[in-house]
């Protein structure tokens, strides 16, 4: 770790490693390496709790290529599932005291399991949810992001003014400075610039709120870290206590330790207090079991106490919908081409 220390803080004073990238590594220390799953993944950022109509079937060629481009800030077209999805998280976002305790969006008292095919919106919207209601921590978190950004400044100046004025220090005496008739030893320049880091990380641990109150992970993210042993613990003490948690494509594939894994962090958040647990899956909560009937039976009763539970059956694809509109624009055209072509061979 000295090592480890030493070459960041080379970067860092050679301008090989930006502040804000210290910040990221002081943060992903404090939180085990999960503080990049506190934030939603670049591809549903665009994500809106919002819907509108579009007339799929009256879209020109051009049209239709656009906009399976740029998928959508919005739900196209939206089925009853999908609206009742986005009023559920607009209640939690609220605070409304049907889903939340003392009023508050950061203590859900339900969550919810979204599923249904693919392509329906249930990672849509449950992203959209998760982006606004990271935002509304971060409010929160404002103390933390000024006493890291202080922190760091005043140890990395300081650490400078040390170098700029240390004497080199000998083998035998160290870092030391003559107060009157005695020598006075001290820290040198790098243990008191980490000193002051390793405090600022026992400082941002002891905060009332944390950027890990909200996780959002992929499933099989998650059951890869679970694999490791020395991941495990601290991945599964952060899953268990954040506030709200989203898991993202819950697919335990029949294989028993992947269905205890979501078994075993549904019991824990249950018996912890914390109900704001958010799935997305292709699975009813029968299927979840993989066909062990004792599980299955488990899963079913934790998830009917915890989540509420959304059935995006009736939704269609709407890519598949648009490509299905794109596909009748190109055997209209090639039906044209093929009528004139008979007709020239006339």
């Amino acid at each position: 770790m000295k090592n480890e220390n030493a070459s960041a803080l080379d970067k860092l004073q050679a301008g090989l490693l930006g502040r804000d990238g210290f910040r990221e590594e002081v943060l992903n220390q404090v939180y085990s390496g999960l503080h990049q799953y506190c934030r939603i993944p670049d591809g549903y950022r665009h994500c809106e709790l919002a819907t509108q109509a579009i007339d799929i079937e009256a879209m020109d060629d051009d049209h239709l290529r656009e906009l399976l481009d740029n998928s959508p800030a919005d739900i196209v077209n939206p089925y009853p599932s999908q609206i009742k999805a986005i009023k559920l998280f607009e209640l939690l976002l609220s605070g409304d005291s049907m889903v939340c305790d003392n009023d508050d969006p950061l203590r859900p008292t339900l969550g919810a399991y979204l599923y249904g095919p693919p392509g329906t919106g249930k990672t849509h919207l449950m992203a959209a949810y998760g982006r606004k209601i990271i935002q509304h921590l971060g409010y929160r978190l404002r103390d933390i992001d000024g006493l890291l950004d202080k922190t760091i400044e005043d140890a990395f100046l300081r650490y400078n003014e040390r170098v700029a004025s240390e004497i080199v220090p000998t083998e035998v005496t160290g870092y030391h400075s003559l107060e009157g008739d005695e020598i006075v030893q001290f820290h040198s320049p790098e243990e008191e610039f980490w000193n002051a880091i390793a405090t600022l990380k026992a400082q941002v641990a002891g905060y009332e709120y944390q950027p890990t109150d909200i996780i959002y992970i992929g499933f099989q993210e998650l059951f890869e870290i679970c694999k490791h042993a020395s991941l495990r613990g601290d991945a599964m003490n952060a899953l268990e206590s954040a506030r709200i948690v989203f898991i993202d494509d819950v697919h335990t594939q029949g294989d028993p330790e992947q269905i205890q894994l979501v078994l075993h962090l549904l019991e824990r958040r249950y018996e912890m207090g914390r109900s704001g647990t958010f799935l997305s899956t292709n699975l009813e909560t029968g299927e979840l079991g993989g066909g062990d009937e004792m599980l299955g039976k488990r899963l079913i009763s934790r998830c009917a106490e915890m989540l509420m539970l959304i059935d995006f059956s009736d939704c269609k694809d709407w890519r598949q919908t648009v490509k299905s509109r794109k596909i009748k624009l190109v055997e209209k055209a090639l039906a044209h081409r093929v009528a004139s072509h008979k007709h020239r061979g006339e």
